[in-house]
């Protein structure tokens, strides 16, 4: 499993802390500068066959997984991570996308409504994933989380109701 992608990810997301994830641009921030990173862009289309970008979704936490298959077997354990919170999750107008990056296919055992991206190849290049991954994109659209690692729904659910727009309203008052 790649994890190249995590020394540009290098920060996690600290409870009152902001989490500067690095992404890819011409000038990226020093790991100890507390600017948001804004999340790469992706594209889908609609059911409508509208083509769809992620700024669209401003105003909505996204949850992007990347995997190579559906039947990956770390794919399986974060969906169903995902699965036990995805009421608490839906609460907060989360979407859910997946990347499959060598072979797709339905995702089972699971009713929570992931959107498969089209071109997972180019996204997982820009989001520097390897095998397997998830980014936590807030309403502002910055990416406030992302790992290599399975993590739990509630973690998930922690990082969208203390994403760095959050923090850093609270840091003011």
């Amino acid at each position: 499993m790649s994890r190249s992608w995590l020394t540009l990810f290098l920060c996690v997301l600290v409870v009152g802390t902001p989490a500067p994830l690095l992404a890819k641009t011409k000038t990226s921030p020093t790991p100890s500068s507390r600017v948001a990173v804004p999340a790469p862009e992706f594209l889908w289309s609609s059911v409508t066959g509208k083509v769809r970008r992620l700024r669209d979704l401003r105003g909505q936490p996204v949850v992007l997984v990347f995997a190579t298959t559906p039947q990956q077997k770390i794919f399986a354990k974060q969906v169903k991570e995902i699965t036990k919170r995805y009421k608490q999750l839906a609460a907060w107008n989360a979407l859910f996308f997946v990347a499959f990056t060598r072979e797709t296919g339905v995702i089972t055992n699971s009713n929570v409504p992931f959107v498969v991206l089209p071109d997972p190849g180019t996204v997982a290049d820009e989001y520097r994933v390897g095998d397997f991954g998830i980014a936590v994109i807030g309403p502002d659209g910055n990416l406030d989380y992302a790992t290599d690692r399975v993590i739990t729904g509630q973690k998930i659910l922690d990082v969208i109701t203390n994403n760095y727009s959050v923090q850093a309203s609270e840091r003011r008052q």
